[in-house]
C-alpha cells in the first residue's frame, strides 16, 4: 500500500512540475522535480525537467552538466543527446556536439532536428560533405521545414552549386515569408555569386520585417560601400535604427558596432569607425591573447616536425620505392594540378585567386579544408600513440603520405574533370606546407604579402564566421603575424622553389608583372582575361566578397595609415620600427 501511495505521490509532483512549467512558473516546477528527486534520484522525467530549466534560464554549465548526469544513467534518450549537443555547440565544442548528435540518431535514425544539426556541426569542423549528406537526409524527412532548406543552401553554395543553393533559400522564404532570418540567408548567397542588388534588397526586407535584426545590418554594411554624398542615408538610417534596438544586447552588440564601424570607415571617420571596432571584439580580446601563445607554440613544433630532412627522407623512400607511381599523369610527370594560396586572412589571397581563375585553364576551388583535415585528423587517428598534430607526421610511413596526396587529388578532380589547375585558396594552410610538400610533390604555392599594418587593420575590423581566435586584439595579431613570418622563413628554406611571394602593395598598383609571374610559377601561358577579375562568374565566399568582384583598385594599400596611432600594441608585438614602414617579412 506504501508502495501505491509513493507511485501516486511521485506521478502527481511530475504533473505538477510539468504543469508549472507549460505556465512559465518555473520555480514551482523545480520544486516538484526536486521532490520526486528527493524520493527517487535517477527519475528520468525529472532529470530532463532541471537540464531543460536551467538551458532556457540559460545557465550553460548547470544545463550541460544536468543533462551529462540525465544521460550516464538513461542513455536512451534521444532528445536529450540532441540538446546536450545544442548546448556544446554553442560553446564552439563541435566534436563534442557531432558525438551527441551521433548517439542521438543512433536511438531515433529519423530524427530530423538530428540530423540537421549534426549536418550544422559538421560545417564548422570543415566536412562539407558529410554536412550535406545529413542535412539532405533531414529534407527528405521534412521537405516543407524552412531551417532545413536554409542550413543546406548554405552548404550547397559552399560545394559550387549555386542554382540548387539559391532555390533552397528561396523555398525557406516562401515557406516563412516573415522570417528576417531566411531573408538575410538569401541576400547572403545571392552576394556570394555577385548578385549585390538583389542581396541588398533582401537585406533591406530582413530589416523591414525585424528593424533590430543584427546579422542583416552587419550583412547590408559588408556588401556595399558608404559614401558622403546621401545617395545612402536610407540604409545607413536601418542600421543606426538597429543599433538603436539592440546595442545593449550583448548577442547583437557585436554584429552592430562591426556594421557601425564600417560605415565610418567607408565615409572616412576612423576614430569613430575603430571606436565601434575596439567595442566590437573588446569582449573577446583577452581569449584572443591567451590563445595566440598556443597558436605560437603550434607554429613551433609544426617547424620542430616538419624539416629539410624529415622531407628528405620522404622523397628518397618514394624514389627508391615507385610509391609516387599513382601521382603520376601522362608522359610520367607527377600531378601539377594544385595550386596552394596561403598567408594571412586579408592579405590579398582571395583576389590572387579571383586573378588566376579568370585563366580558362584555372578552376578556383576556393577555401578547402581538405589538407587541414589531413594535418589535424580525426580523433581516432590522434589517439594512435597518443600523437596529434605534427608530432604524428614525425615517423609516417611515406606510402601512407603518397595515399593522402592521391585522396586529394582524387578530391580535386570533383570540383573540376579537366581544369589544369586547381587553386585552393584556404590562407591557413601555410601551417602545412611541409606535408603538402610530402605529399604533393609537384604541388606550387604562391605567398601572399601584405604589409603587416594593413593586415592587422583588416583583420581586426572583419568578421570571421569561425576560427581566427588571434583577430579580437591588436597585440595578439602582431604576434601571430610575427609567428607566421617564422614559420614562412622556415619554409622558405626548406621549399622556398615552390613558394612565389606575390605582394600585394605591387599587385594593385601595377597587375600585370605579378600575375606574369604568377601564371609563370604553375606554367601555363599568358592571358589577357587574368588582368579582368572582375567579370569572373563565380561563388565567393570570403570576408572579401564585395571586393573581389570589383575592378582591381589600389586604395586598400595604405589604409592603416588612419588608424597608426591606435596601433601601438601590434607594432611592439611585432617588433616594427617606430615609422612603420618597414616589414619585418624583409629582414
Amino acid at each position: 500500500m506504501n508502495k501505491v501511495n509513493t507511485q501516486k505521490r511521485l506521478s502527481k509532483w511530475l504533473h505538477a512540475a510539468f504543469e508549472s512549467h507549460g505556465k512559465g512558473r518555473e520555480r514551482e516546477a523545480e520544486k516538484y522535480a526536486r521532490r520526486v528527486l528527493d524520493a527517487l534520484p535517477d527519475q528520468p522525467d525529472a532529470l530532463h525537467l532541471l537540464a531543460t530549466l536551467a538551458r532556457e534560464k540559460g545557465r550553460q554549465s548547470l544545463a550541460i552538466e544536468r543533462y551529462r548526469r540525465l544521460l550516464a544513467r538513461h542513455p536512451a534518450i534521444p532528445i536529450a543527446h540532441n540538446n546536450l549537443g545544442n548546448l556544446l555547440q554553442e560553446r564552439a565544442d563541435y566534436s563534442g556536439a557531432i558525438e551527441c548528435y551521433r548517439q542521438a540518431l543512433a536511438f531515433d535514425a529519423d530524427y530530423v532536428s538530428a540530423w540537421m544539426n549534426l549536418g550544422h556541426a559538421l560545417v564548422f569542423v570543415g566536412n562539407l560533405p558529410q554536412a550535406r549528406e545529413c542535412l539532405e537526409k533531414a529534407l527528405r524527412l521534412a521537405p516543407d521545414d524552412p531551417e532545413i532548406n536554409a542550413k543546406l543552401s548554405a552548404v550547397m553554395i559552399e560545394t559550387e552549386n549555386s542554382t540548387n543553393a539559391l532555390s533552397l533559400a528561396e523555398k525557406a522564404v516562401e515557406i516563412a515569408p516573415d522570417s528576417a532570418d531566411y531573408w538575410t540567408n538569401l541576400g547572403s548567397l545571392r552576394s556570394t555569386i555577385g548578385e549585390f542588388e538583389k542581396a541588398h534588397a533582401c537585406y533591406r526586407r530582413a530589416l523591414s520585417l525585424d528593424p533590430g535584426f543584427a546579422k542583416a545590418a552587419l550583412a547590408l554594411t559588408k556588401a556595399r560601400r558608404f559614401g558622403n554624398k546621401g545617395d545612402d542615408d536610407e540604409d545607413i538610417s536601418k542600421v543606426k535604427r538597429a543599433a538603436s534596438l539592440g546595442l545593449d544586447d550583448p548577442k547583437k552588440a557585436r554584429d552592430l558596432h562591426l556594421a557601425l564601424g564600417k560605415i565610418h570607415d567607408d565615409r572616412g571617420e576612423w576614430e569613430e569607425a575603430f571606436s565601434h571596432f575596439e567595442k566590437a571584439n573588446a569582449s573577446r580580446a583577452e581569449a584572443a591573447r591567451k590563445g595566440v601563445e598556443s597558436s605560437l607554440a603550434l607554429m613551433k613544433r609544426i617547424r620542430k616536425t616538419f624539416t629539410p630532412s624529415w622531407l628528405q627522407r620522404q622523397s628518397q623512400h618514394r624514389e627508391s620505392s615507385n610509391l609516387g607511381s599513382g601521382l603520376f599523369g601522362a608522359g610520367g610527370r607527377e600531378d601539377p594540378i594544385p595550386v596552394f594560396i596561403v598567408g594571412m586572412p586579408r592579405s590579398g589571397t582571395s583576389l590572387v585567386e579571383q586573378l588566376l581563375c579568370a585563366h580558362p585553364e584555372v578552376y578556383g576551388a576556393g577555401e578547402l579544408r581538405e589538407i587541414d583535415q589531413l594535418a589535424w585528423g580525426d580523433s581516432a587517428a590522434q589517439g594512435e600513440g597518443g600523437l596529434g598534430y605534427p608530432e604524428r607526421f614525425a615517423d609516417i610511413d611515406p606510402e601512407k603520405c603518397l595515399t593522402m596526396g592521391r585522396g586529394y587529388l582524387d578530391f580535386l578532380r570533383t570540383r573540376s574533370s579537366d581544369a589544369q589547375r586547381i587553386t585552393d585558396k584556404l590562407p591557413g594552410n601555410y601551417l602545412h606546407l611541409g606535408l603538402i610538400a610530402a605529399i604533393l610533390p609537384k604541388a606550387r604555392i604562391i605567398y601572399c604579402r601584405r604589409h603587416p599594418e594593413d593586415i592587422a587593420i583588416s583583420v581586426y575590423f572583419t568578421d570571421f564566421w569561425v576560427g581566427h581566435e588571434y583577430s579580437y586584439d591588436l597585440a595578439a595579431i602582431g604576434h601571430h603575424i610575427k609567428g607566421m613570418y617564422s614559420l614562412m622563413d622556415h619554409w622558405q628554406a626548406m621549399i622556398g622553389e615552390r613558394i612565389l611571394s606575390v605582394d600585394y602593395e605591387d599587385l594593385v598598383q601595377d597587375p600585370e608583372p605579378s600575375v606574369r609571374a604568377m601564371l609563370d610559377h604553375i606554367d601555363l601561358p599568358w592571358d589577357d582575361a587574368c588582368l579582368r577579375p572582375h567579370e569572373v562568374k563565380r561563388s565567393v565566399r570570403t570576408a572579401s566578397v564585395w571586393q573581389v568582384r570589383q575592378p582591381i583598385y589600389g586604395h586598400s594599400s595604405g589604409r592603416a595609415r588612419h588608424y597608426h596611432r591606435f596601433l601601438g600594441s601590434m607594432r611592439e608585438a611585432l617588433g616594427l620600427d617606430g615609422r612603420g614602414d618597414r616589414d619585418p617579412s624583409d629582414t
